[in-house]
């Protein structure tokens, strides 16, 4: 009779741990998701208050997916993978070009890419040389 309850209290707890984790794991991949969504067909800023200058070098022949990964390596952007579809589904696609720029982390995604791919306004912001 013990070892009966024993063991349907203990099968009951692993349920219930079980479907915890189940839920936690759910709610991380819906907030993954919704912040990657958000970086993609959004535009922010990874630090809105940044005015620090970050000079970047995009290289002959460099692919979105390289370039994605230099401005993850100098904190310009999130997610690589959000840029490379961003880009993907925008005007910029395949007018990147390559050359010596100066951005900032409080740049949006669209902001990066009008300057690199020479459609800035101002033209202050990169060389393209």
């Amino acid at each position: 009779m013990v070892k009966k309850f024993f063991l349907g209290s203990f099968s009951l707890a692993l349920n219930v741990v079980i479907y915890a984790l189940i839920i936690l794991a759910a709610i991380r991949i819906v907030t993954f998701s919704y912040n990657f969504s958000y970086e993609v067909f959004g535009n922010t800023a990874v630090s809105e208050e940044s005015t620090q200058v970050v000079p970047v070098q995009i290289p002959e022949g460099a692919s979105t997916q390289e370039i994605a990964g230099i401005l993850k390596q100098k904190k310009l952007i999130k997610y690589k993978e959000a840029f490379v579809l961003h880009v993907a589904i925008s005007q910029y696609k395949g007018l990147i070009k390559p050359g010596t720029y100066e951005l900032k982390p409080s740049m949006t995604m669209d902001e990066i890419l009008e300057v690199i791919c020479n459609m800035s306004s101002t033209g202050s912001s990169g060389n393209g040389n």
